[in-house]
C-alpha cells in the first residue's frame, strides 16, 4: 500500500477478497484490515464520520456510498464501545476509596432527634419548675399561718427552722431547674437554627 488512500481499497467488497489480504467482517462486508485500521486512525484523530466516508468514496466511487457509510458507522460505533469498555475496566480495576461521609438524611434525622430530646427536657424542666414554685407557695402559706398560731417559743423556733430549711432546699432546686431550662432553651434554639 503506497499511499494512505490505497489502504481503503476493497472496503466495499461484498464477499471475501481473493488476494489473501487479511479482512474483517463489518456489516456483512469483508473489509481489509489496513482499511479498517485506517478508518480507526482517522476516528481517533477526531475526523468526522462524514469526512471519512467522503475520503473513502473518493477512492471507491460514488456507487458505494451506502456500503461505505454503513461500514464507517459500524467501525465508529465499535470504537466507541471499545473505548467505553476500557474506561469501565480501568475504573473497576482501581480499588474504591472508602468515603467517610454521612448522608444529609442521617444528619437531618440526628438533628431532629436532638431537637426532640432538647424540647422534651425543656418541657420536663418547666413542669418541675412549676411543681417547685407550688411547693414554695405552700411553704410560704404555712409560714404565714404559723404567725397566727399559739406556740411555745422553742416549738415556734424549731418549726420556723424546719420551714426555712425546706424553703432553702426548694430554692436551691429551683436554681438548678432554671439552669436546666436555660440550657434546654439554648439547645432548642441551636437545633432549630441548624434545621433551616
Amino acid at each position: 500500500m503506497s499511499s494512505n488512500l490505497d489502504s481503503f481499497w476493497v472496503v466495499t467488497a461484498p464477499s471475501r477478497n481473493w488476494d489473501s489480504m487479511p479482512t474483517i467482517n463489518v456489516c456483512d462486508h469483508e473489509v481489509p484490515l489496513p482499511a479498517y485500521w485506517k478508518i480507526v486512525d482517522l476516528l481517533v484523530q477526531g475526523m468526522a464520520k462524514e469526512d471519512i466516508v467522503h475520503k473513502v468514496i473518493l477512492h471507491t466511487g460514488p456507487k458505494t456510498l451506502q456500503v461505505v457509510t454503513d461500514v464507517v458507522e459500524s467501525v465508529a460505533e465499535n470504537q466507541r464501545l471499545v473505548s467505553h469498555r476500557s474506561t469501565i475496566s480501568n475504573r473497576s480495576s482501581t480499588t474504591p476509596k472508602k468515603i467517610n461521609r454521612i448522608s444529609s438524611y442521617h444528619v437531618g434525622k440526628e438533628v431532629r432527634c436532638e431537637l426532640q430530646a432538647a424540647e422534651c427536657s425543656l418541657e420536663v424542666a418547666q413542669q418541675r419548675e412549676k411543681r417547685l414554685l407550688n411547693e414554695a407557695l405552700a411553704i410560704a402559706h404555712t409560714k404565714e399561718e404559723l404567725k397566727g398560731k399559739e406556740m411555745s417559743p422553742d416549738e415556734r423556733r424549731k418549726t420556723t427552722f424546719a420551714i426555712d430549711h425546706k424553703m432553702k432546699q426548694i430554692l436551691r432546686q429551683h436554681q438548678e431547674v432554671e439552669t436546666e431550662i436555660k440550657s434546654a432553651k439554648r439547645l432548642t434554639a441551636m437545633h432549630k437554627v441548624s434545621r433551616t
